[in-house]
């Protein structure tokens, strides 16, 4: 079986994704590395699916296990609905499944959309839709998790393994527990948050729908969190088209740059503590943003 990998992550990752095969007693597949950054990707071709295996991000996770059952919670919830996400596997069953402790999420292989990217209208519709889906859906699901726990988690990681020194890591956790602070009270409307609300994690399927998928940030939190992620991804000018777009086909007024501020901080930090517990694994790629956000906050730069 040919696999391409780019990382010693992703050939333990597709090993461990061959042996699940042989545990679940299917046929013979071909690994196609999708991805390999925070999570690893891979297509296995005759089963129609595509795998997401525990990697980097997951090292920053004490339990990833949990994170795995949460997005497949979430996406069979969504499915149901009839949100726009891409849906767990049925056949080979979705999981999540743990090999050796790597764990692997199986889901239906929607194709890849790689012509181009959701645009922001798109996006925004697609969140919308997402939104009204799930009113009322997952209230026993965490509430932001993904301004709590997954900033923590690679920040730790980082500091374990030298990345950050204490003075760094405690600088980062006061930016955590101030820009926590300014949020507190705020917020309006209580929904089942995407949690990474971007063009990135829309994938466009055959038939030329835009469905959701990365859902291992999903949570109950204020829709403000995820209109912040949309308004300011992968710049402020394409996220304030997509703002606009989400108030035309919610009926919501458009939040505007000081409502949303409080947010984009928290979300500012969660994005680069992503980054800097993925700098451990892929230095080259992720060291030098990492570190320039690092001295941004020992700089009293951001807020």
């Amino acid at each position: 079986m040919a696999t391409s990998t780019s990382s010693g992550a992703a050939h333990r990752g597709t090993a461990a994704l061959l042996r699940l095969w042989d545990r679940l007693d299917l046929p013979p597949d071909e690994p196609q590395v999708l991805s390999d950054r925070g999570s690893l990707m891979v297509r296995m071709p005759a089963a129609g699916v595509v795998a997401r295996v525990s990697s980097h991000t997951s090292l920053g996770r004490p339990d990833p296990g949990r994170w795995f059952d949460l997005e497949v919670t979430v996406g069979r919830l969504a499915h149901a609905a009839g949100a726009p996400v891409v849906p767990p596997a049925e056949r080979p069953p979705a999981g999540p499944h743990e090999v050796d402790g790597v764990w692997i999420s199986l889901w239906t292989d929607v194709g890849d959309g790689a012509d181009r990217r959701a645009d922001p209208v798109e996006t925004a519709t697609a969140l919308a839709a997402w939104h009204d889906a799930l009113t009322g859906a997952g209230a026993d699901l965490p509430w932001l998790t993904v301004a709590h726990e997954v900033i923590t988690g690679p920040l730790e990681h980082a500091r374990r393994h030298g990345f950050l020194d204490e003075r760094e890591h405690a600088a980062l956790r006061r930016e955590h527990e101030e820009a926590l602070a300014g949020i507190e009270g705020l917020g309006t409307t209580s929904v089942l948050l995407h949690g990474d609300a971007h063009r990135g994690n829309v994938l466009r399927d055959r038939s030329g729908r835009w469905l959701w998928a990365d859902l291992e940030e999903a949570c109950r939190g204020p829709v403000e969190w995820d209109l912040a992620v949309l308004g300011s991804t992968p710049t402020p000018e394409i996220g304030a088209q997509a703002l606009t777009a989400y108030a035309r086909i919610t009926g919501r007024r458009v939040p505007d740059a000081d409502e949303l501020t409080r947010w984009r901080r928290l979300r500012d930090l969660e994005g680069n503590a992503w980054a800097i517990g993925c700098a451990v694994s892929f230095p080259e790629r992720y060291a030098a943003p990492a570190r320039a956000y690092v001295d941004r906050v020992l700089g009293g730069r951001v807020g």
